[in-house]
């Protein structure tokens, strides 16, 4: 994967004031504006497995990033029940654990241990269901198939086999976090821009690792001649 070039493509694009403007302002609408960038996210990441060589979506296809991202929701949310039943379970227990420390000292000290094996265990669960949303949302990309993102079986194999690029994909993920946090640190409103950017340079290591992966499915057509084109058909 060129990590540089996940970082500096948006540049190379001739609009790219105004995507990332639109963008940053469009990330600024409650729930719809996250639902409508994640889509965005994804098509970068299917432009860029097509081959196409401005990555970046025109903002005409509202309504088609809108749909690509509810898609892209769906999947995150499938692949993070594991977390959240962990977490709400530790949670119940911490509680329990809380409302025995108040009159044991041997409750207080358990309860502390526990935190402490709470961490790795999170942060493990926390890698895992990451890395293989990511894979599941490879398959959406290359083949605009929801179903074919919730092949539970064959989205693990797809990373046992070679975990890899998905960690790197990982890895490019929260560099592009941290960007995205420069935005709050620099000034409060410039999280938006670069919170927005964060999705594209996503998008595009995405991209990146879809192609790299060649025929992820059956369906996958790694070659699709570059256009913006008209919305995809969803299955």
């Amino acid at each position: 994967m060129d990590i540089g070039k996940s970082f500096g493509y948006v540049f190379q694009d001739e609009e790219w004031v105004t995507k990332v403007l639109l963008g940053g302002v469009i990330l600024l609408i409650p729930i719809v504006g996250q639902l409508v960038v994640l889509g965005y996210m994804l098509k970068v990441a299917q432009n860029v497995a097509q081959g196409n060589p401005r990555p970046l979506p025109t903002w005409n296809e509202f309504g088609d990033h809108l749909v690509r991202g509810l898609y892209g929701f769906v999947i995150e949310l499938v692949y993070f029940i594991p977390y959240i039943v962990i977490a709400v379970l530790f949670s119940c227990v911490g509680i329990l654990l809380g409302a025995g420390s108040r009159s044991s000292s041997g409750a207080s000290a358990a309860g502390a241990l526990f935190s402490l094996i709470l961490v790795p265990i999170y942060l493990i669960v926390a890698i895992a269901c990451v890395t293989v949303a990511y894979a599941a949302l490879a398959r959406f990309v290359a083949t605009n198939n929801l179903s074919e993102a919730l092949k539970f079986g064959e989205v693990i194999a797809t990373v046992r086999s070679n975990p890899r690029p998905w960690l790197m994909l990982l890895l490019t993920a929260i560099l592009a976090a941290i960007v995205g946090g420069v935005g709050l640190i620099a000034c409060g409103i410039g999280v938006l821009f670069t919170g927005f950017y964060a999705y594209c340079i996503i998008g595009h290591a995405l991209g990146q690792t879809v192609a790299q992966q060649g025929a992820i499915t059956s369906d996958y057509v790694p070659a699709s001649p570059p256009s913006y084109g008209p919305p995809p058909t969803y299955q």
